[in-house]
């Protein structure tokens, strides 16, 4: 594929010279093939431009998802004349797939966390003014029944086993278990698949979990029928958000598919012949979240099977943070990634991968270099990459994050 145009604005001018507001955005350095320099630093420099982002992306928590308008910039800059095919294989919430359906592409998301999987379907949904109405009145009715339920004091068993329901206060596992009974006997499965996602977006914020990435125990006070208000106003936000994104779609816009898969083996879970004019995702930052651990709470309720997923997860902190092998260990994974997206893209296509440093075996891992020096063996050439220095929380030497393009060589 041939770098993309400068095209700059005076506001794109502008925005390069901004510095950075918060751990996001800021100034980006960049190396490489510098026909593609100011696409890349213009894409990742994207998280400074204040234009609200569609609403359905703040539905639902996600952690380290990437942030929307990167993925705009990405989707914007590399698109192909006629439209385009596009591959995410660690969608997460869907953030690209939606903006890449946005600009017309022909999408597919895949992941290997049964969450991600519905909370793209559910993110990506085109939904017209009858099924959003069908969807507001199921919400009401889910509602209406949850806190006739909690005022009757209707006993009822969260399917959880007891290192779950120690997470939350005994008169609120009974209203969310009675919640998630009324969710799951709605009909059609769109609606219901709907709203477990609802259900699943309030879930951690009533347990004792101080956060999505954290374990800390906390005591919170909640009194009975919020939770039920709040699953209500969240269902409320998804039918706006779902309103917001078909009027930014063109009508013939592909709804995006979604499958489940190991990164690693994308060549028996994708037909042989599938080739994507794009790979735009996030890979896993190495030794720095734990996915399976941050979404236990949801995987519980759901009933959704996280045993591969736990399994197989690559890049996870608790694997490799402090290994003594860690390195070792993040190499081959992050090998055997590169070898599997090389013969999913097209011969003119780039893959972009939004990588930050990892911290494993107890020191850091530039992504960046990582990164060069393992494509060459799987087939790709490194073109370039775009950085930017990023707050450590956990102190130590700076930590970057990086926006890398490949190629096939």
């Amino acid at each position: 594929m041939k770098p993309p145009g400068d095209g700059r604005s005076s506001e794109d001018k502008g925005r390069e010279l901004r510095s950075s507001l918060s751990n996001v955005g800021g100034t980006a350095s960049y190396r490489g093939d510098e026909s593609f320099a100011h696409p890349m630093r213009r894409i990742l420099e994207a998280a400074d431009d204040p234009a609200p982002s569609l609403a359905i992306h703040a539905f639902h928590s996600y952690p380290a998802r990437m942030h929307p308008h990167i993925a705009r910039e990405a989707v914007a800059a590399f698109a192909p004349e006629g439209g385009g095919s596009m591959l995410d294989p660690f969608c997460g919430g869907g953030t690209t797939i939606v903006e890449a359906m946005r600009a017309g592409w022909r999408t597919l998301a895949s992941d290997i966390n049964p969450l991600a999987l519905a909370l793209t379907r559910v993110r990506s949904t085109r939904r017209g003014e009858a099924g959003r109405e069908r969807l507001l009145a199921a919400i009401e009715g889910v509602a209406q029944r949850s806190e006739d339920r909690v005022r009757g004091r209707v006993d009822v068993r969260a399917k959880l086993d007891a290192e779950e329901r120690s997470w939350y206060e005994v008169h609120v596992l009974k209203e969310l278990a009675g919640l998630l009974l009324e969710i799951d006997a709605l009909e059609p499965a769109a609606d219901r698949e709907a709203l477990r996602m609802v259900f699943s977006a309030i879930v951690v914020k009533f347990s004792k979990q101080r956060a999505d990435t954290s374990h800390e125990r906390v005591e919170k006070r909640i009194r009975k029928g919020l939770p039920t208000e709040f699953f209500a106003r969240k269902g409320v936000e998804l039918v706006e958000a779902w309103a917001e994104l078909d009027a930014a779609c063109e009508p013939k816009t592909r709804r995006p598919s979604v499958v489940r898969s190991d990164v690693r083996r994308l060549g028996q879970t994708l037909s042989g012949d599938f080739r994507a004019d794009l790979i735009l995702t996030s890979p896993p930052y190495g030794g720095t979240y734990d996915y399976a651990d941050h979404h236990a709470r949801r995987l519980a309720w759901l009933g959704m099977n996280a045993q591969a997923f736990r399994r197989d997860e690559i890049g996870s902190r608790r694997e490799l943070a402090k290994a003594r092998d860690g390195e070792r260990r993040w190499a081959q994974q992050v090998e055997a990634m590169l070898a599997a997206l090389a013969p999913r893209l097209s011969a003119r296509g780039v893959a972009l991968l939004v990588m930050g440093d990892g911290q494993v075996g107890g020191g850091r891992v530039p992504a960046d270099r990582q990164i060069e020096r393992l494509c060459v063996k799987a087939g790709l050439r490194f073109v370039g990459v775009a950085s930017q220095s990023r707050r450590d929380y956990a102190g130590g030497a700076e930590r970057n994050e990086h926006l890398i393009a490949l190629e096939l060589a």
